[in-house]
């Protein structure tokens, strides 16, 4: 910030003052000028002047506040639209490779996915085969099995994680 104040002879003083501030992009520059010019040979003039000034010295500052204030704006969306798409691209990605990871373990199991499907479809047929009132309990008995089986693969997966050499 430069503040300068120069007086002549003819007793003029003239307030000068220049407010540069660059952002992060070396060409977006803000500057603020502002001049007074007050003449003491007169209170008349003093008064007439001084109100003019202040309403332009006030509408340039509103201004620069007006552009900095979009500046900051612009920069924040911008930054937005980067981070949604960085997320949406982390997002594709880890889908993906869940669907791959997902597809190779079950590839892993062989045959014996084929023998469970067969079994789970089995127990299906035979449930639907009975009257609505028993295929309701058998379907809820079904789903309580199922479940444990669930908590019995986790529990093996746990124990063969912490059994793993190196682990």
């Amino acid at each position: 910030m430069r503040l300068t104040i120069m007086a002549s002879e003819d007793k003029t003083d003239t307030y000068e003052e220049t407010v540069t501030r660059t952002t992060s992009e070396p060409p977006t520059e803000v500057t603020v000028r502002e001049e007074r010019v007050v003449t003491t040979s007169s209170s008349d003039e003093l008064r007439a002047t001084a109100p003019e000034e202040e309403e332009s010295v006030s509408v340039k500052a509103k201004e620069a506040g007006r552009s900095l204030k979009d500046l900051v704006y612009s920069l924040g969306r911008k930054t937005k639209e980067v981070t949604e798409e960085k997320a949406r691209e982390l997002k594709a990605q880890s889908v993906d490779v869940g669907a791959t990871t997902d597809a190779r373990d079950i590839q892993h199991l062989g045959d014996d996915v084929e023998k469970l499907i067969t079994v789970f479809e089995d127990a299906m047929t035979e449930i639907r085969k009975e009257p609505y009132g028993e295929q309701e309990k058998l379907l809820v008995g079904y789903k309580k099995l199922l479940e444990e089986q669930i908590n019995v693969i986790n529990a093996r997966v746990a124990m063969a994680k912490r059994l793993k050499p190196g682990a």
